[in-house]
């Protein structure tokens, strides 16, 4: 087989992306689609022409087919991708529980990595859940027990006077989880005057409730029946 002129191929190949309206992300995406490479000077001779020879080959109704299908494959993904945003929004999720969920189904590291069919199946799966309803009767108003004898302003920073939407989301958690436990508001509040001195969760520091929230994660499903 006569030896291949790199450069001349490559220019060749330049005209025919030129030609075709490719950008260079296009390109690049192509190699690493096709030969599992980012660049036309990691491309052996056999894949360097054959490279060509495609490009050669593509007419312009198919690039403007095939740039029409990608759009539209992008457009979905988009949609896909606000619909999962709207669900854990709705479901109170943190980052790193979408995290975990997308590292255990699809062993990649976030959303942005998952294909449209990934990205399908995750909808449906935060579809499924049932929205979070505040446990509202476990916490009571803070002007009501601000002068309680549980409660000591020395140590503790009030979680009402903070605007976290972190904390709103732990909040959004523990209801979760006790619900899961089918838990009381009675049950609930028995817990944190036994444990913290306090009847509410809005009078919990910020690491108490963390510490409930983590509590509340390590108590194992009622049993069905018991």
């Amino acid at each position: 087989m006569e030896s291949v002129n790199f450069a001349e191929v490559i220019a060749q190949t330049d005209v025919e992306m030129q030609r075709l309206g490719w950008t260079i992300d296009q390109g690049r995406e192509h190699l690493k689609k096709t030969y599992g490479k980012r660049s036309r000077f990691l491309l052996t001779e056999v894949q360097l022409l054959g490279f060509l020879q495609y490009l050669e080959s593509q007419t312009l109704d198919e690039v403007v087919t095939a740039k029409i299908n990608l759009d539209i494959e992008q457009l979905c993904w988009m949609e896909q991708q606000g619909q999962i945003n709207a669900e854990i929004q709705r479901l109170c999720w943190m980052k790193e529980e979408e995290q975990k969920y997308v590292i255990k189904t699809s062993r990649k590291q976030n959303t942005n990595l998952l294909t449209q069919e990934e990205l399908l199946e995750f909808v449906k799966y935060l579809e499924s859940e049932p929205t979070v309803e505040y446990a509202s009767d476990l916490d009571e108003e803070y002007e009501e027990f601000q002068d309680c004898s549980t409660y000591s302003k020395k140590s503790d920073k009030v979680i009402t006077k903070i605007s976290s939407k972190d904390l709103s989301q732990v909040l959004a958690k523990t209801d979760i989880e006790i619900q899961r436990l089918g838990w009381t508001p009675e049950q609930g509040r028995e817990y944190l005057i036994k444990t913290y001195g306090k009847r509410g969760r809005t009078l919990l520091t910020e690491e108490e409730l963390h510490q409930f929230l983590q509590y509340l994660q390590s108590q194992p499903d009622p049993i069905a029946g018991f």
